[in-house]
Protein backbone atom coordinates (compact mmCIF):
# COMPACT_ATOMS: atom_id res chain seq x y z
CA UNK A 1 0.00 0.00 0.00
CA UNK A 2 1.36 3.41 -0.94
CA UNK A 3 1.54 6.21 1.66
CA UNK A 4 -1.35 7.94 -0.18
CA UNK A 5 -3.49 4.81 0.00
CA UNK A 6 -2.59 4.48 3.68
CA UNK A 7 -3.91 8.02 4.30
CA UNK A 8 -7.18 7.15 2.55
CA UNK A 9 -7.38 3.89 4.50
CA UNK A 10 -6.97 5.80 7.77
CA UNK A 11 -9.77 8.20 6.79
CA UNK A 12 -12.01 5.26 5.87
CA UNK A 13 -11.21 3.51 9.16
CA UNK A 14 -12.05 6.76 10.97
CA UNK A 15 -15.48 6.75 9.35
CA UNK A 16 -16.23 3.20 10.53
CA UNK A 17 -14.79 3.90 13.97
CA UNK A 18 -17.06 6.96 14.35
CA UNK A 19 -20.02 4.82 13.27
CA UNK A 20 -19.29 1.95 15.66
CA UNK A 21 -18.41 4.34 18.52
CA UNK A 22 -21.58 6.41 17.90
CA UNK A 23 -19.42 9.52 17.77
CA UNK A 24 -21.23 12.33 15.95
CA UNK A 25 -18.32 14.76 16.42
CA UNK A 26 -15.91 12.30 14.78
CA UNK A 27 -18.45 11.60 12.03
CA UNK A 28 -18.79 15.33 11.40
CA UNK A 29 -15.00 15.73 11.22
CA UNK A 30 -14.63 13.04 8.52
CA UNK A 31 -17.32 14.43 6.19
CA UNK A 32 -16.81 17.36 3.84
CA UNK A 33 -19.78 19.62 4.69
CA UNK A 34 -20.89 20.36 1.13
CA UNK A 35 -24.40 20.84 -0.24
CA UNK A 36 -23.45 18.31 -2.95
CA UNK A 37 -22.33 15.53 -0.57
CA UNK A 38 -24.42 12.36 -0.80
CA UNK A 39 -25.24 9.44 1.47
CA UNK A 40 -27.29 6.28 0.95
CA UNK A 41 -27.74 4.08 4.01
CA UNK A 42 -28.50 0.38 3.32
CA UNK A 43 -32.07 0.20 2.06
CA UNK A 44 -32.58 3.96 2.44
CA UNK A 45 -33.19 6.86 0.08
CA UNK A 46 -30.44 9.10 -1.28
CA UNK A 47 -29.66 12.02 1.02
CA UNK A 48 -28.13 15.08 -0.61
CA UNK A 49 -26.38 17.89 1.25
CA UNK A 50 -24.52 17.92 4.52
CA UNK A 51 -27.51 19.06 6.61
CA UNK A 52 -29.62 16.03 5.60
CA UNK A 53 -26.64 13.70 5.98
CA UNK A 54 -25.75 15.03 9.45
CA UNK A 55 -29.37 14.68 10.57
CA UNK A 56 -29.43 11.06 9.39
CA UNK A 57 -26.21 10.27 11.27
CA UNK A 58 -27.61 11.97 14.37
CA UNK A 59 -30.56 9.57 14.16
CA UNK A 60 -28.44 6.47 13.46
CA UNK A 61 -25.90 7.27 16.18
CA UNK A 62 -28.62 8.20 18.69
CA UNK A 63 -30.24 4.75 18.55
CA UNK A 64 -30.13 2.59 21.67
CA UNK A 65 -28.98 -0.48 19.72
CA UNK A 66 -25.35 -1.54 20.00
CA UNK A 67 -23.77 -1.26 16.58
CA UNK A 68 -20.57 -2.60 15.07
CA UNK A 69 -19.67 -2.04 11.42
CA UNK A 70 -16.41 -3.50 10.16
CA UNK A 71 -15.12 -3.04 6.62
CA UNK A 72 -13.76 -6.11 4.80
CA UNK A 73 -12.39 -6.74 1.32
CA UNK A 74 -11.25 -3.12 1.19
CA UNK A 75 -10.05 -1.78 -2.16
CA UNK A 76 -8.66 1.74 -2.56
CA UNK A 77 -8.14 3.75 -5.74
CA UNK A 78 -6.81 7.31 -6.05
CA UNK A 79 -6.86 9.68 -9.00
CA UNK A 80 -5.50 13.12 -8.19
CA UNK A 81 -7.43 14.59 -5.27
CA UNK A 82 -10.24 12.00 -5.44
CA UNK A 83 -10.16 8.57 -3.83
CA UNK A 84 -12.74 5.85 -3.58
CA UNK A 85 -12.95 2.87 -1.30
CA UNK A 86 -15.11 -0.13 -2.01
CA UNK A 87 -15.69 -2.69 0.70
CA UNK A 88 -18.11 -5.09 2.31
CA UNK A 89 -19.57 -3.80 5.57
CA UNK A 90 -20.03 -6.50 8.20
CA UNK A 91 -22.83 -5.12 10.35
CA UNK A 92 -23.81 -6.43 13.78
CA UNK A 93 -26.45 -4.81 15.96
CA UNK A 94 -28.08 -5.74 19.23
CA UNK A 95 -31.35 -4.27 20.39
CA UNK A 96 -32.50 -5.61 23.73
CA UNK A 97 -32.22 -9.39 23.51
CA UNK A 98 -32.08 -9.62 19.71
CA UNK A 99 -28.89 -9.83 17.67
CA UNK A 100 -28.97 -8.88 13.99
CA UNK A 101 -26.22 -9.29 11.43
CA UNK A 102 -26.05 -8.32 7.79
CA UNK A 103 -23.72 -7.38 5.00
CA UNK A 104 -23.70 -4.30 2.80
CA UNK A 105 -21.62 -3.47 -0.24
CA UNK A 106 -20.27 0.06 0.23
CA UNK A 107 -18.49 2.69 -1.79
CA UNK A 108 -16.96 5.67 0.00
CA UNK A 109 -15.73 8.62 -2.05
CA UNK A 110 -13.18 11.01 -0.56
CA UNK A 111 -11.75 14.33 -1.74
CA UNK A 112 -8.48 15.79 -0.55
CA UNK A 113 -9.13 19.15 1.10
CA UNK A 114 -6.55 21.07 3.14
CA UNK A 115 -4.22 18.03 3.05
CA UNK A 116 -6.93 15.77 4.57
CA UNK A 117 -9.14 13.14 2.95
CA UNK A 118 -12.79 14.06 3.57
CA UNK A 119 -15.79 11.86 2.83
CA UNK A 120 -18.22 13.25 0.23
CA UNK A 121 -20.21 10.15 -0.79
CA UNK A 122 -21.16 7.06 1.19
CA UNK A 123 -23.34 4.51 -0.58
CA UNK A 124 -24.17 1.22 1.09
CA UNK A 125 -26.53 -1.38 -0.40
CA UNK A 126 -27.72 -4.49 1.43
CA UNK A 127 -26.23 -7.75 0.20
CA UNK A 128 -29.05 -10.29 -0.17
CA UNK A 129 -28.70 -13.55 1.72
CA UNK A 130 -28.04 -16.50 -0.57
CA UNK A 131 -28.20 -19.83 1.26
CA UNK A 132 -25.12 -22.00 0.76
CA UNK A 133 -25.32 -24.96 -1.61
CA UNK A 134 -24.89 -28.49 -0.25
CA UNK A 135 -22.72 -31.02 -2.08
CA UNK A 136 -25.98 -32.46 -3.51
CA UNK A 137 -26.74 -29.09 -5.12
CA UNK A 138 -29.66 -28.30 -2.77
CA UNK A 139 -29.79 -24.98 -0.97
CA UNK A 140 -29.34 -24.99 2.83
CA UNK A 141 -31.99 -22.82 4.50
Amino acid sequence: MTPEQQSVSEANDGFYRALSDRDLAAMTAIWFPADWAECVHPGGPALVGWDAIRDSWRQVLGSTATLSVTPANVRIRIVGDVAWVSCVERIAATDGTEIHSSLAQATNLFVRHDERWRLVVHHASPVPYVPPVQASGARVN
